[in-house]
């Protein structure tokens, strides 16, 4: 009897020895953790088990805020949704730690662990990451607190001044198995190879474009993940329609979620309708805050960042073809200023046989009610300004907030016209200081027909003609000139004078005026408060009135000074640009 009490004592002990050593199995381990890190790791469970999680934390406090050096969390592989988060658990606070020992029970799968080691702020109960700003409240000594905390800690730093957070760890132990790094990258390999469109996980400064055909309407998946906040969107992606060019669907910071991490990270997953027809899928990425380095803390899902685009049902997965793209084509175009880098300007007439309606697709760059890179036209006789590129008439383009973009149909009189585009010295196609716009092919201005019935014969090319009643023409002045044109009256009569200059505060730096020939008396002259603005730059000034003149000679002078003229302004050039100088008309009953 003794004997069998023994025996099952021992197996009672090698019993409660295997447990705890199940128990005690280790399937996740961070150590050695550095400032600004994201570390992953992952782990399968066969059944549903128990799992503990022991983690240290620093934790700091200042005035009415919070401050947590970090979060981890757990994501389920399948699923891509979070199962458990440190931040929203409860946790107790130690001298300066954060400290959890917790179980909790996951069902069999497989399952992705996350350690970042970014500053996580807490304020009146809510979540902020490092740099991130709030309503009511700004708080900037971030720096100066992490260099504190490395002070009063005595972190060590390393040969490339990152920080060691020494007596920080996170760890999970439990009935399973650890996978290697090696099999999560097979794991997630194999998620994204059924996706039909697949743009992640993406690194800084990538554009990615897939065209596709939709046969018949067909419900589509989305995911995706990237950068946003209210002033813009920084990592996104957007599907467009090849026939209009307008979106159908947007990552935006309206139309997604918070992504976890810093506020600006986003996520949409949605269900979409597409018609029949032709689309384009894009997602831009700019040049920071990527799973190559986040600058903030990163989303809970770092290893999708991009979009991934799939049939909401898979026997649907025949209704959409996708296409090699080789380019947006303009059709008809009559003017095409496209692809514009810093510092253009562009200028192009055509002519209309017929009253027409035009099609004018613009993008460029503007901000509080003021556009930098833009366009307009003009009627080439009366030098009128027909349309332009208004901010408060325009659109976000993407991308960043100051991309904006104008579509609009215009109907103009059989006549000749010009248009115009202007750049300034930044943000442009292929060198942008920030997000770029979706279309960044399109960065300028394109005019086509908007009536079906359209004929190539009904446009025509421009031909400068010089009006019968030009009495006098000093246009396209450079800088350091001075011309004078004469020009005589049979009988008194009126004349119309047309002039563009340079003016500001009261002067004018490049203008014009007449003299009687016989008397040397100035009968008229460009003064700077009957000028008003001529567009562009707020210097550009101009005058466009009617006078009265005796019978005689007359001389016309018109004097620039050393900046801002004709083919070199040192600011935005005037609306009807060509016509800097002086011109008199006959002017007519």
């Amino acid at each position: 009897m003794r004997k069998t009490l023994l025996l099952l004592a021992a197996f009672s002990m090698f019993t409660a020895c295997g447990a705890l050593f199940a128990q005690q199995n280790k399937l996740v381990n961070f150590d050695d953790i550095y400032s600004r890190e994201v570390l992953s790791a992952g782990f399968e469970l066969t059944g549903r088990e128990t799992i503990k999680i022991d983690t240290k934390f620093y934790y700091e406090s200042k005035r009415d805020l919070e401050a947590l050096l970090g979060n981890a969390w757990i994501l389920n592989s399948n699923t891509r949704n979070v199962v458990w988060e440190l931040s929203k658990s409860d946790f107790e606070k130690d001298r300066g730690f954060v400290r959890i020992e917790t179980e909790i029970e996951l069902n069999p799968g497989i399952y992705e662990v996350y350690h970042s080691s970014f500053l996580n702020l807490y304020h009146e109960g809510k979540s902020f990451s490092s740099n991130d700003n709030w309503d009511g409240y700004e708080w900037n000594g971030l720096k100066d607190l992490f260099g504190r905390i490395n002070r009063s800690r005595g972190w060590r730093v390393d040969e490339d001044s990152e920080t060691i957070l020494e007596d920080i760890h996170f760890s999970i132990a439990g009935q399973g198995r650890e996978l290697t790094r090696s099999e999560m990258k097979q794991i997630q390999k194999g998620q994204r190879k059924d996706a039909l469109i697949l743009f992640n996980p993406l690194r800084d400064a990538r554009r990615e474009v897939q065209a596709f055909t939709v046969k018949k309407a067909t419900d589509v998946k989305i995911y995706a993940t990237g950068e946003a906040n209210r002033d813009g969107n920084y990592d996104y992606g957007v599907i467009l329609n090849t026939d209009t060019f307008e979106p159908v669907w947007e990552l935006t910071y309206r139309h997604s979620k918070h992504a976890g991490g810093s506020r600006k990270n986003r996520v949409a997953e949605e269900t979409l309708n597409l018609e029949a027809g032709d689309y384009i899928a894009i997602y831009v990425t700019d040049d920071s805050h990527s799973p190559r380095e986040w600058n903030q803390a990163p989303p809970y899902d770092p290893a999708f960042w991009g979009m991934a685009i799939n049939p909401a049902n898979s026997s649907d997965r025949g209704n959409i073809k996708l296409e090699e793209h080789s380019g947006f084509i303009l059709k008809n175009t009559i003017v095409d200023f496209t692809k514009l880098r810093d510092e253009e300007f562009r200028s192009q007439g055509f002519t209309l046989k017929r009253k027409m309606k035009l099609h004018v697709i613009a993008t460029g760059e503007g901000r509080k009610g003021d556009m930098f890179d833009y366009g307009w036209i003009v009627d080439a006789k009366t030098r009128k300004k027909v349309w332009e590129m208004n901010y408060d008439e325009t659109e976000p383009a993407g991308g960043d907030k100051k991309n904006r973009k104008s579509d609009s149909v215009v109907t103009l009189s059989k006549g000749s016209y010009i248009a115009y585009f202007v750049t300034d010295d930044s943000h442009s196609y292929q060198d942008w200081n920030t997000s770029p716009p979706v279309l960044e092919e399109f960065w300028g201005m394109a005019i086509l027909p908007a009536e079906k019935n359209y004929r190539a014969s009904d446009i025509d090319d421009y031909k400068p003609e010089e009006q019968a009643d030009t009495l006098v023409r000093i246009t396209r002045v450079r800088d350091h000139n001075r011309e004078r044109q004469n020009f005589t009256l049979k009988k008194k009569g009126k004349v119309r004078i047309y002039a563009l200059g340079e003016g500001m505060r009261g002067d004018m730096f490049d203008y014009g005026w007449i003299e009687n020939t016989k008397t040397g008396d100035v009968v008229w002259e460009m003064s700077f408060r009957r000028t008003d603005h001529a567009g562009g730059a707020d210097k550009n000034r101009m005058i466009d009135n009617i006078i009265e003149l005796d019978k005689g000679d007359y001389i016309v002078y018109y004097e620039s000074d050393d900046s801002h003229s004709f083919g070199d302004w040192n600011a935005a050039p005037p609306y009807d640009p060509e016509s800097w100088g002086i011109t008199v008309f006959l002017a007519k009953n």
